[in-house]
């Protein structure tokens, strides 16, 4: 479940973590040509450095101890996942997955720089358990922070509920998906949490964090923006103010 800072290779401008290919690009400068990846060639998690058997990046000490209870909160889940999922969700997700586990989260344990979304996408987090990867709102989002210097992988990335809602359409959450999150959130003790979407926000509020909340990529989307426009980088701007005035530096 643990990535280790120094098992990425850094390509260009972008980490690579090498388990997730099936041959390695020679071409890679830029996050373009890193998002650019051919799936079928490449691999499913060549686009970014996590994959189901390594959901979050340790730096350190601290980043380690932090990503053990997580692991050990993950478990928990995946051995009483009703105790976290409705009934009905939980049967869902178990059909749309196609990889081994359940949708939780991932991203760097340290970087106290905290992104909750609503739920798994169905074509997205719920297929591929990465959250906000591979469906058009995640790849969105992860173009919109690189287009502002900031590597996706480098922030932690969570869902309010775990598992992914039938057809995508959220229509409630209760304190199965509350309790989870806030132990989570507990864990990481996070200094910037930033509500994707008005579900998030509305969660997070009830569980008394102090949040910032952005608009959810998916809301973009549906207007027809797949690329990041000057509307979502002035935005999602605040992610990049959070990270740097809390690690000094953008990785």
């Amino acid at each position: 479940m643990l990535l280790k800072f120094e098992s990425l290779r850094r390509v260009g401008k972008v980490y690579i973590n090498p388990k997730n290919f099936k041959t390695i690009p020679l071409f890679l400068k830029t996050w373009k040509d890193f998002l650019s990846l051919d799936e079928e060639t490449y691999g499913v998690y060549a686009k970014t450095i996590y994959n189901p058997k390594e959901r979050f990046l340790i730096k350190g000490r601290e980043d380690e101890k932090k990503a053990h209870e997580l692991v050990e909160l993950y478990h928990e889940f995946l051995r009483e996942p009703l105790t976290f999922c409705s009934k009905e969700y939980y049967k869902y997700q178990l059909k749309i997955k196609a990889f081994e586990g359940l949708p939780f989260a991932n991203g760097w344990i340290g970087s106290r720089v905290v992104l909750v979304g609503e739920a798994p996408g169905r074509k997205g987090c719920g297929l591929t358990g990465i959250c906000f990867y591979r469906d058009a709102s995640g790849m969105l989002l992860r173009k919109t922070l690189f287009s502002l210097g900031i590597n996706p992988d480098f922030v932690y990335i969570t869902n309010v509920v775990k598992c992914n809602p039938p057809e995508n359409k959220l229509t409630r959450f209760g304190k199965k998906e509350l309790g989870l999150l806030e132990r989570e959130l507990n864990i990481l003790k996070p200094k910037a949490i930033f509500a994707i979407g008005r579900t998030a926000h509305k969660a997070l509020k009830k569980l008394g964090f102090e949040v910032l909340y952005l608009k959810h990529p998916a809301w973009y989307v549906r207007r027809g923006v797949k690329e990041p426009n000057e509307e979502i980088i002035e935005e999602y701007k605040e992610v990049r103010e959070a990270f740097i005035s809390i690690n000094g530096e953008i990785l």
